[in-house]
């Protein structure tokens, strides 16, 4: 068994430790209260709950089972395409330039992107995946993975930042995700050698940002393909903020209370591409079929290797058996607090 744990390992261990320690303060002070003769109850329940935290703690660390067919790894046979060794990197604008509804049929901008995201998963079946949303800043959404079971709804809730200043949509840096990115293709290719990395790029350019916009640097070789997609038109349009007593309210420019109008810079969008050695696509309804990189990802990698399909793609998640154990014994405490609430009603019915 192995494992690829969605948080630091030294971050899981601290929230088991933590756990532990509340559950022990809990018990400490309900055996106190606790009459004799009843301790093993007490302590069984103490004990189902416990463990249904630390199984939950278990599962986030995803366990699995490696593939045992060693002789087929040796012979290390090319891929077929829907069997590569490839990482799809989805670096995601989820500034408050993608709530503007200027896409198709008066859509906004995120959702051509979500539905853009979930073609290409599909066009990938056997490729891990990973998330970078960014505005100003980057952060990752999704760490690389092959787990389509969660990335897809994962995807069909991404939305826009919601909590953010005033003049959000002055401040956005077009490639803030560069320091990040480069950081995870290096980790990638270390993880898993001889695999391919593929870059898709959804935003707007940054169209009314006043911050000073960086570049993409990410060494040469490090892309194999991908492609830079824009959303929106150049006329753009105002910034959803929220409803206030019932009217929606557009963003403003806070130095002139005027309207905030986010337009697409496809100037940047191009910039961004040739930095990255993508093609620059403008994005409708229209099928994804077109911005699919012409990446042999069946030929040799970056080390003239054969690109072989990856253990990690082949490996057997055991995350969900765990959810599994953890959710049953949530529901039996939640039927035992149900009766304990039954049983103790009853005697305050009678006295009445």
């Amino acid at each position: 068994m192995t494992f690829q744990p969605i948080l630091p390992i030294a971050a899981l261990l601290g929230i088991a430790a933590v756990l532990i320690v509340i559950r022990m303060v809990a018990l400490y002070r309900v055996l106190v209260r606790t009459g004799t003769g009843r301790y093993l109850r007490v302590v069984a329940r103490w004990s189902g709950l416990t463990a249904a935290g630390l199984l939950l703690v278990l599962a986030a660390a995803r366990p699995g089972l490696e593939p045992n067919d060693a002789n087929a790894r040796a012979e290390n046979k090319p891929a077929n395409a829907q069997n590569v060794n490839v990482n799809v990197f989805f670096v995601v604008d989820r500034s408050v330039d993608s709530r503007v509804e200027d896409f198709v049929d008066g859509g906004t901008r995120m959702s051509g992107m979500r539905s853009d995201m979930t073609a290409l998963v599909n066009q990938y079946p056997r490729a891990r995946f990973a998330v970078i949303g960014f505005a100003s800043k980057a952060r990752m959404d999704w760490p690389l993975s092959d787990d389509m079971w969660s990335l897809k709804p994962r995807i069909d809730g991404m939305s826009p930042y919601t909590d953010v200043p005033p003049d959000a949509m002055f401040t956005v840096d077009a490639a803030a995700a560069n320091d990040l990115l480069r950081d995870k293709l290096a980790q990638a290719s270390r993880l898993y050698p001889g695999s391919k990395n593929l870059v898709f790029y959804f935003g707007e350019g940054a169209g009314g940002s006043r911050a000073p916009q960086s570049g993409f640097d990410l060494p040469e070789g490090a892309v194999a393909g991908g492609a830079v997609l824009g959303y929106g038109t150049a006329a753009g349009g105002p910034i959803r903020q929220g409803y206030f007593n019932g009217a929606l309210v557009y963003m403003s420019d806070p130095t002139t209370s005027a309207p905030a109008i986010s337009g697409i810079n496809e100037d940047t969008l191009k910039a961004l591409a040739a930095q990255l050695g993508v093609p620059y696509f403008h994005r409708d309804n229209g099928p994804i079929t077109p911005v699919i990189p012409a990446v042999d990802l069946t030929g040799p990698g970056p080390d003239d290797s054969p690109v072989v399909s990856s253990i990690a793609v082949e490996r057997t998640e055991l995350y969900w058996v765990f959810t599994g154990l953890a959710a049953i014994l949530l529901l039996v405490e939640v039927y035992l607090t149900v009766v304990e609430f039954r049983r103790n009603r009853i005697p305050r019915k009678v006295s009445r």
